[in-house]
């Protein structure tokens, strides 16, 4: 095993920290992670701990890059699964193609709302907003929207929410009657899941924990 590993912690609850995720943690020289992270796993960490902020991420990478080189065991702990919208692309930026890392895997949001509304996704277009809501990416959505795929998607809260999402996708003629779901903090005690249309989630207001689902099938069965 790398002496430099980026764990996913999962979706947030307790319930879904792996035994492996707290045994990386407990035997780390160095933990670094954001705050809510570090929070969740503090009853592991007895150890010099990093809080990663939007300010420090890229500096707090390479410090847990050159600490693992120099011989220290390193966790960077993710959101969800570190390989889809979590800190795995920054860490390959980061680190380069010589670095050795281990990559520990977790549940995703992503996941956890296809299971809440009990739908399959494998054959799903998948699409994250965080940090990069590019006109390509949005045309990107409205053409599978089109198409008749289900789209699963990470809205931006700050610049792409879902009641964004849901007026780009009418304004770019998509039926404002399109099933839509929301679900927000997922496995959280303040879970939420609203099923609804465009139409519908164009007033609402989510939290910045939440997955959007649109498409004709993606609602749960009542």
């Amino acid at each position: 095993m790398s002496k430099l590993k980026i764990v996913g912690m999962g979706p947030g609850s307790p319930d879904y920290i792996t035994d492996i995720a707290k045994q990386s943690v407990q035997n780390a020289e160095i933990v670094i992670g954001a705050k809510k992270a570090l929070k969740l796993f503090q009853d592991f960490i007895h150890c010099e701990s990093l809080a990663l902020t939007a300010q420090n991420i890229i500096e707090g990478l390479k410090y847990g890059v050159a600490s693992a080189a120099a011989g220290k065991e390193v966790v960077i702990l993710s959101t969800g699964d570190p390989g889809f919208s979590g800190l795995l692309g920054s860490l390959l930026k980061v680190a380069g193609k010589d670095v050795d890392f281990d990559v520990i895997p977790n549940v995703s949001s992503i996941q956890i709302c296809a299971a809440r509304l009990r739908m399959r996704w494998d054959t799903a277009t998948l699409i994250s907003f965080h940090a990069d809501a590019s006109n390509e990416k949005k045309m990107k959505l409205v053409e599978a929207t089109k198409s008749g795929n289900i789209v699963i998607l990470l809205p931006d809260p700050q610049s792409f929410s879902p009641s964004d999402v849901a007026r780009f996708l009418i304004e770019n003629g998509i039926d404002k009657k399109t099933a839509v779901s929301v679900c927000e903090n997922l496995t959280l005690t303040n879970e939420k899941v609203v099923t609804s249309t465009l139409a519908g989630i164009l007033e609402q207001e989510f939290g910045v924990l939440c997955v959007m689902v649109v498409g004709e099938k993606n609602t749960k069965v009542k």
